[in-house]
């Protein structure tokens, strides 16, 4: 039954008139589908996603608006910390890929000022957001084993930084000139994240307990930063932006939180896949020995932390310059070789 409903749904949004379907959906979104929860939001959302994709480029004028304020609401429904993370997630990640196939349609006169107005939504004060999207599907006892304050809390910046991944992997350079419009945006958040302090009694000094666990946000902002780096043919990361940003990245490498799990694996994975990709990156990206020298500085102060898996990670990081940048990089071993020596009379084996 549900394969054929997808066929008749890919046939409705491929024949009727977009000027008659879209406004039908937007109605029955409101007036029903909205108040059923994922098996139904789900594949609504897929259906208008399809329609936004067939949409033809004359027709854009006219529907890219209204079909961009339906996919906001849709997205804000993650903002209820009542529904399951499991549900919210669903939600999220539907939306996302119907909103790409719509927005990869936009000419650049029509996509500059919607980014701008998706940057103003995702990082409006929550103080001042509207209440949550009520979620009528839901029982209350339900809602209070499963749900999710710091995913709630954390929506519209983890979609925003999703779609801009997307956006990068899709369209490469032509996107890293939009980052600086939120450059400032990612390193308060990596800040938030960040442990600078490298000993316990540092760390309890800055209330270390109020470091949220790096989560599905904190991904996509790291992610970000490396994709940016990666596809930087613009001259982006100048020394100004370099010298921003450095310090709160590195101090990834010291929070070590985890929200299940062993706590050693855990963040080794994510130095691994998130960090050290990240780190040698905006290496590659600014060229530049003086910068190369701070960063370098930086990442092996991490090697004297109290915590062994911020010690390992350091030393990831390291390995994954040399990967990256080779030779050109032997120009800071002499002011690494004390740091190595350390390490080599480490007390963990690892």
């Amino acid at each position: 039954v549900l394969a054929k409903v997808d066929v008749l749904f890919a046939a409705l949004a491929k024949s009727i008139p977009t000027r008659q379907l879209l406004p039908a959906q937007f109605a029955f979104y409101q007036k029903e589908a909205c108040k059923q929860g994922p098996a139904v939001i789900v594949p609504f959302v897929q259906f208008v996603g399809r329609t936004g994709g067939s949409i033809q480029r004359t027709q854009l004028l006219q529907f890219y608006k209204p079909l961009f304020k339906f996919f906001l609401s849709v997205f804000d429904i993650a903002r209820n910390p009542a529904i399951p993370v499991t549900d919210a997630r669903a939600i999220e990640d539907t939306t996302l890929d119907a909103f790409m196939r719509f927005v990869v349609k936009l000419s650049e006169n029509l996509f500059k000022p919607l980014f701008l107005s998706f940057v103003d939504w995702a990082t409006t004060d929550a103080l001042l957001l509207p209440a949550p999207v009520p979620a009528p599907w839901l029982s209350k006892s339900t809602s209070e084993a499963t749900g999710s304050e710091q995913f709630a809390s954390e929506a519209r910046l983890r979609v925003f930084f999703r779609v801009l991944n997307v956006l990068f992997d899709k369209l490469k350079s032509i996107i890293t000139p939009y980052y600086s419009s939120v450059i400032d945006v990612a390193i308060a958040q990596l800040t938030r994240f960040g442990v600078d302090a490298d000993s316990v009694e540092m760390q309890d000094r800055e209330d270390r307990e109020e470091k949220p666990v790096p989560s599905a946000l904190w991904q996509a902002i790291v992610r970000s930063v490396y994709q940016s780096a990666l596809h930087d043919t613009s001259d982006f990361w100048t020394e100004d932006t370099f010298n921003k940003i450095c310090k709160p990245l590195v101090a990834q490498l010291g929070n070590t939180k985890v929200a299940e799990g062993d706590a050693y694996e855990v963040h080794i994975a994510r130095v691994r896949e998130f960090i050290a990709p990240a780190v040698s990156q905006l290496a590659v990206a600014v060229s530049n020995d003086a910068m190369w020298k701070r960063i370098n500085m930086d990442v092996m102060m991490k090697s004297r932390a109290d915590a062994p898996a911020v010690r390992v990670g350091a030393l990831m990081v390291q390995q994954a310059f040399y990967d990256k940048l080779g030779e050109e990089f032997l120009i800071l071993l002499p002011e690494t070789i004390p740091y190595l020596a350390e390490l080599l009379e480490d007390d963990d084996h690892r």
